[in-house]
This record gives structure tokens, C-alpha cells and sequence, in this order.
């Protein structure tokens, strides 16, 4: 028996792999990839609820951490720097509003692999934020670290 071979299909691809899936069903077929969109959104959205949480943190203990030397101060900025692009980029990608249905092309094939390319587009966004997010509690917990431990 042959290996399976595994690899990312293409958006056009991918609408025919659905459309065989879905018995060439178009209404589960889009269904399917505007569910793709709320799962994407509700991801997002946990990301700012992080981001959130640290900035608050960062409003009530980060002037006394951040004052207890400059090992915590560099590293609680570099965290904020770090939190606060992660915001950006989430706002800007993930959590961008544009409907569905606003986007046409010559036929209905054609707009499901140009709403997966826009998926795909704000789930690397969310990656990118995702990753940005965990280097500014790096720098958060850092700064924890080094204000319970004291480091110059």
C-alpha cells in the first residue's frame, strides 16, 4: 500500500475537495467556509482578551515592577511593545470586518476559493499575532522573574 502523500491544497483545490465532500452541495460548501471565518474571529478575539489582561496587568504592577531595576524595565517595555503590535495586528487581520457576500468574481467557484484566500490571508495574521503575543509575555514574565529575584 502507497503512502498517502499530505499536502496544503491550493483554494482552488480546496473548493473541489469541499464540493466532493459536500456532494456538490454549494450551500454546505459555503457554509462550511463561513464557518471557517467564526471559528477564526473567536480566536481572535481570545487573543485580545490576552492582550487585554496584560495591559491591565501592565496598568496596575508594571510602574512598581518596571522601577525595581533595569533588567524588569527593558524587558516589561520590550513585553508591551511586543503585546501592543500583537493588537495591531489582530485588529488589522483577523478581526477586520468585511462581509462575505461583498466579494464577487465570475462564478460561484470562483468567490468560495477567493473567500478561502481571504481566510488564509487572516489566519497567517493570526499566526503572526498569535506568535507576537507569546514574545510580549516572554517579556512580561521576564520582568516578573527578574523583579522576584531582585536582578539589577
Amino acid at each position: 500500500m502507497p503512502a498517502s502523500r499530505n499536502r496544503q491544497l491550493t483554494p482552488e483545490e480546496e473548493i473541489r475537495y469541499l464540493l466532493e465532500i459536500y456532494d456538490n452541495s454549494r450551500d454546505k460548501t459555503l457554509n462550511h467556509v463561513l464557518e471557517n471565518f467564526t471559528i477564526l474571529q473567536g480566536r481572535a478575539q481570545m487573543l485580545i482578551s490576552l492582550i487585554t489582561i496584560c495591559l491591565t496587568v501592565t496598568g496596575f504592577s508594571g510602574p512598581t515592577i518596571a522601577a525595581s531595576s533595569h533588567f524588569s524595565r527593558y524587558t516589561m517595555i520590550m513585553g508591551l511593545i511586543f503585546v501592543l503590535v500583537s493588537a495591531i495586528v489582530t485588529l488589522l487581520g483577523p478581526l477586520q470586518l468585511r462581509w462575505a457576500t461583498q466579494w464577487r468574481c465570475e462564478d460561484i467557484q470562483q468567490s468560495l476559493a477567493n473567500l478561502i484566500r481571504r481566510r488564509n490571508q487572516r489566519t497567517r495574521r493570526y499566526h503572526a499575532a498569535f506568535l507576537l503575543l507569546i514574545i510580549g509575555l516572554s517579556g512580561y514574565c521576564a520582568s516578573v522573574v527578574g523583579y522576584m529575584l531582585q536582578l539589577p
